[in-house]
């Protein structure tokens, strides 16, 4: 089986998916005499720049001299069956699979940009199997196949990856044809990744360092934060495009977000929260009294995320705990644990089901796209909701605190030059712990983690705390992106923080909110073992904790900050009777 790209005009394709004929007028016509009943075709529509089918021949090329379309001589033609039809709002565009294509290897003496336009010049092109099993997978995840379907075709992705032999390094600069440009970038100035499923490292990428510059960058603005919190907003954010960043007001939680955007070449967008959203009309969107519909704040972002693919978008709902969450994010809570491979990352099915009018179909097509996030700020006051187990068990929570508020006048450091991320930068290495490749040194650190998470769970569950299997997944999943960057997770000091601690801090103890008597034994529970000392009482532990100042990190317990964060809920459930993170 061969595949093939066929560019169609646009006025042509309505008549080709209605009599099931690839036609053509003269270019292409050689190449016509190859194709071989049982070939797979994907019809690319060049005034939209769009992959709008794939299709199997079953017949050999015939000669019909009969208008498909009025005034339209194109008499060299094959049959077909449609495989897949997208509809027009699903349509691929051109940055969702073009530029990378190995086909375009063949075109190197020219210009990276104008390299795919010479495969389209030729209207019907040949595609390395790679290519063909690549669009295969774009195209069915975009028709919305079934999660089977889709984990096939990752596979037929792989292989065919592993057979193709390898890509020809770019000259170097003094050998570059006249005619050639250098290799291609990202809009925002990252390498292009090779197109791919899942998880595609970014290529020329230095993480660590990158991390390190975020961190001065932010430093060099004047906002006081920790090298390990950027370090854990960036690592959490990466593992789950669901975050929640908690603290009093004033300490930088929604400037945290916007600052890390414009210094990695991303794009913050703020919507403040209101209090009577009781229904995702303004998430998701409503129909208004005329019968016209109109998007909502999360939609309109993964559409815009979804047209600029190279920049990463974060969406931040400020102060997001004055409605419930639950009710107007229901179907982005939903879809953010329904993502599935895509190219550059994971993406979520449609996220509206209503069916809408024609001529506002394309927002049905809309999806939570590969690059883009949510960042929700909380205030935790009597104004605000407390959380449903819902929310929290889908998201990182980072809590942010005003660390020194003596430290006013230093001058702040040089700002170091910008540097755009890829937007793959931000892809995580999987969405479950059992799909990510996992080298010796990662493999341990899991299993550090999952021991660590399922101790935790097992003093948490008498009291219906415990921890599901995501929680656990994405806590480990969360220090294995944490080893890219181990020196980011460190104090201003320069003292090393534990990123299983962090994510014990970050996953495991916001789900703690209960005045029964259960939850506040296993709080004193979870402090002593946070803590290393199992047989010293609660009482001693949090007073020792007091003494010291109440530190936000615990010096010689076993998981510093979680010990630290236990004893401050400790001393609630002593006080008053409430063990509540949130308190």
């Amino acid at each position: 089986m061969t595949y093939w790209l066929w560019s169609v005009p646009p006025d042509l394709y309505p008549a080709v998916v209605r009599t099931q004929t690839f036609a053509l007028r003269q270019q292409g016509r050689k190449r016509l005499d190859e194709v071989c009943p049982g070939d797979h075709v994907f019809a690319y529509v060049p005034g939209s720049r769009v992959i709008a089918g794939q299709f199997e021949v079953v017949g050999r090329p015939f000669e019909d001299a009969t208008a498909l379309v009025p005034g339209r001589h194109a008499p060299h033609r094959v049959r077909v069956r449609p495989v897949v039809v997208l509809p027009e709002e699903a349509w691929v565009p051109y940055d969702g699979f073009a530029r990378d294509l190995r086909v375009l290897d063949q075109y190197a003496d020219v210009r990276p940009e104008a390299r795919f336009r010479r495969v389209v010049q030729r209207v019907l092109h040949r595609l390395p199997p790679i290519d063909g099993k690549v669009l295969e997978f774009v195209v069915r995840a975009r028709a919305g196949a079934d999660p089977e379907a889709l984990m096939a075709a990752v596979e037929a992705v792989r292989e065919a990856r592993d057979a193709a032999p390898p890509r020809p390094a770019a000259p170097p600069e003094g050998d570059r044809p006249e005619s050639a440009a250098p290799p291609a970038q990202t809009e925002r100035g990252g390498v292009v990744a090779e197109p791919g499923v899942g998880y595609v490292a970014p290529r020329g990428f230095d993480r660590a360092e990158a991390t390190e510059r975020l961190i001065e960058a932010l430093a060099a603005r004047g906002f006081v934060f920790a090298p390990w919190e950027v370090a854990a907003y960036v690592t959490a954010l990466r593992t789950k495009p669901l975050v929640l960043l908690a603290g009093v007001t004033g300490v930088g939680k929604s400037r945290l977000p916007a600052l890390v955007a414009e210094a990695t070449g991303g794009a913050a967008v703020v919507v403040p929260v209101r209090p009577d959203w009781t229904d995702p009309g303004e998430t998701m969107g409503y129909t208004d009294l005329a019968g016209r519909f109109r998007p909502g704040a999360v939609l309109r972002a993964a559409r815009q995320a979804s047209s600029h693919p190279a920049r990463f978008w974060t969406l931040v709902l400020d102060e997001m705990n004055l409605g419930r969450p639950e009710h107007y994010l229901a179907e982005v809570l939903s879809r953010v644990e329904d993502r599935r491979p895509a190219p550059g990352g994971w993406e979520s099915a449609p996220l509206l089901t209503d069916q809408l009018d024609v001529e506002e179909a394309a927002w049905q097509a809309v999806r939570l796209p590969p690059n883009l996030a949510l960042v929700g700020t909380v205030n935790v006051d009597e104004s605000a909701h407390a959380f449903s187990r819902k929310v929290l068990d889908r998201a990182f929570v980072i809590e942010l605190a005003a660390r020194d508020l003596a430290a006013w006048d230093a001058a702040p450091p040089a700002p170091p030059a910008a540097e755009a991320w890829p937007a793959s930068a931000w892809t995580p290495r999987a969405v479950r712990l059992g799909g990510a490749a996992l080298d010796a040194d990662e493999r341990e650190a899991v299993r550090q983690t999952v021991a660590a998470v399922s101790e935790a769970s097992a003093i948490l569950d008498p009291a219906g705390l415990g921890v599901g299997y995501r929680a656990r997944d994405e806590a480990a999943l969360f220090v294995v992106h944490a080893g890219e960057t181990p020196g980011a997770f460190r104090t201003d000091e320069g003292g090393g923080v534990d990123a299983v601690d962090v994510a014990l801090l970050t996953k495991v103890l916001p789900r703690i909110d209960g005045a029964r008597v259960p939850a506040r034994a296993a709080v004193y529970a979870l402090l002593a073992w946070a803590a290393g000392e199992p047989d010293r009482p609660a009482r001693d532990l949090v007073d020792g904790w007091a003494g010291a100042g109440r530190p936000t990190s615990l010096d010689g317990a076993r998981f510093p900050r979680t010990a630290a964060r236990l004893a401050r809920v400790a001393e609630g459930a002593l006080d008053d009777g409430v063990a509540s993170f949130w308190a």
